[in-house]
């Protein structure tokens, strides 16, 4: 019998290289008062943000800068964000950047329909409220990692939370309230990025997409965009690194990132998220490198009980052999020679400072911020499965 499944693809997607010239032609549509969220840090970014700003302005809208996010963004930069919104009485939110940037950016979207604090809708608080509605959102990525262009998805950092509130928790607002009204993907403004950003992004946006296909939630249509995520990776991601200003390549890039985030929106994610999200918090390690260091540790944990969607994957890379195990394996074995090539690495050194209680920290964390990728794995998941995969991912050398 066939399992019942949903797919829901609620934001349009505008695609193409260039597209950054019509972004006031579509903010135009909600308003006059565009509130345009960004980097604070923006060394390398600054002919995008001015060709932004430009766009918005010969169509007449008023700009309103919110250059304040991190690469790991506080919940605290909300408030601010609302506060500002609401002074200027802005429309529409902009929100120009890689994940971080476009998490704050929706985040702030929601706070200003909703009454509360970020921490009322995050999904590490038990009695969490669902986003239901948003201010208008245009997602613009410079990086092809997250997804979250597409996603009902925002992931930011709250303090004095968890089991450890001495310890960062990482924890993730959820609701279809969430989506961007609009997804502006731009190739060009990947183009030239540094080698590590490019492989860790890249990386996010292939294991997502993996993650995806195992999830207790799969369905056909994520399956498929899936199988493309990977095969665009395994296709351009060396050529991106090769040869930065290659637009193809990073075109191909950029589209896999938006196929992931539209695979994962429906299913949810897995453990190999789990274990990224509490290393990042716990150890400051920023998103793309901890997923590419911890993803392909949980794949070969599941590898044994769910060979058949990987084999899948790997027969849509033309990766073949005689039995699904077989193919499995070598799919699992490609995708780890791939993040090797690109200078990835496969471990986490433990810092000399880090706290004793470590390893305690992370499972906690593990559970507590990210329970969805633990439930919707296709095995169970409890602490001593979690302790014994930080253990395969941590390293004292």
């Amino acid at each position: 019998m066939l399992k019942t499944w949903s797919f829901h693809l609620p934001t349009p997607v505008r695609f193409g290289p260039g597209m950054i010239r019509k972004l006031g032609d579509f903010a135009q549509e909600f308003g006059w008062n565009a509130l345009l969220v960004g980097y604070k840090d923006q060394k390398g970014m600054e002919d995008v943000y001015q060709r932004a700003q430009r766009s918005l302005r010969q169509s007449r809208m008023h700009v309103f800068p919110f250059f304040e996010v991190g690469p790991e963004p506080e919940a605290d930069l909300v408030s601010q964000g609302v506060e500002v919104y609401k002074k200027n009485r802005c429309e529409v939110i902009i929100g120009l950047g890689g994940g971080s940037v476009l998490d704050v950016a929706k985040a702030i979207a929601a706070l200003v329909k909703l009454e509360g604090e970020p921490w009322d809708f995050a999904n590490a608080n038990e009695g969490h409220r669902r986003i239901t509605e948003s201010a208008p959102v245009i997602a613009v990525p410079t990086t092809a990692g997250t997804g979250s262009e597409v996603t009902a998805v925002s992931v930011l950092t709250f303090h004095g939370k968890g089991s450890f509130p001495d310890s960062p928790l990482k924890a993730a607002l959820v609701g279809e309230g969430l989506h961007p009204k609009i997804a502006l993907v731009d190739p060009e403004l990947t183009l030239g990025k540094p080698a590590d950003v490019t492989a860790a992004c890249a990386a996010d946006a292939l294991l997502q997409a993996i993650e995806a296909c195992l999830s207790r939630m799969a369905n056909p249509f994520s399956t498929v965009l899936a199988g493309h995520t990977a095969c665009l990776v395994f296709r351009s991601l060396k050529k991106a690194i090769a040869e930065p200003q290659d637009v193809n390549a990073r075109a191909d890039l950029a589209l896999a990132a938006c196929m992931s985030g539209t695979a994962y929106d429906t299913t949810g994610l897995t453990v190999g998220h789990a274990l990224a999200q509490a290393l990042g918090a716990v150890f400051n390690i920023p998103h793309g490198l901890a997923v590419a260091i911890a993803g392909p540790v949980a794949l070969r944990f599941l590898q044994q009980s769910c060979p058949e969607p990987l084999a899948e994957l790997g027969r849509q890379c033309h990766i073949l052999a005689e039995t699904p195990e077989q193919q499995a394996a070598m799919f699992l074995d490609s995708l780890e020679n791939l993040f090797r090539d690109v200078g990835l690495p496969d471990r986490v050194t433990v810092p000399p400072d880090a706290p004793g209680n470590h390893l305690d920290r992370l499972v906690r964390h593990a559970l507590e911020a990210t329970p969805e990728a633990c439930t919707l794995t296709p095995v169970k998941i409890d602490e001593q499965i979690l302790r014994e995969l930080f253990q395969k991912v941590l390293t004292t050398e």
